[in-house]
């Protein structure tokens, strides 16, 4: 292969990324009743590591609204979410705004 094409050839490798990763979020949030981008947004600093614990804004609850919370473990808290987020934090966000997260559930790897 010459030199000239491997540029071509990264951005169609970076493309093809780009267009997994938005059918798994779409996958998801079908699948689990989640806007991933939404949650992100809306919730990011209520559970980032580090500082107290804080009660979630109503941004946050809505984009919480009608998540499946075992699906959700299962399918979207991967080990690059967990290095961001403390599961406590998530576990009191989510319950503040109403979802049913039973005591000693396994959510993620940890």
């Amino acid at each position: 292969m010459n030199k000239c094409a491997k540029p071509g050839l990264a951005a169609a490798a970076a493309a093809l990324l780009l267009v997994v990763m938005a059918t798994l979020l779409v996958a998801a949030k079908a699948e689990c009743g989640v806007d991933v981008g939404n949650v992100v947004s809306s919730c990011g600093q209520f559970v980032s590591k580090g500082g107290p614990k804080t009660p979630p804004s109503p941004q946050c609850c809505k984009a919480l609204n009608g998540a499946d919370v075992p699906c959700a473990c299962k399918n979207l808290l991967t080990p690059s979410i967990q290095g961001l987020i403390d599961m406590n934090k998530a576990v009191f966000v989510g319950r503040s705004c109403g979802l049913s997260i039973p005591a000693g559930m396994k959510c993620g790897s940890k």
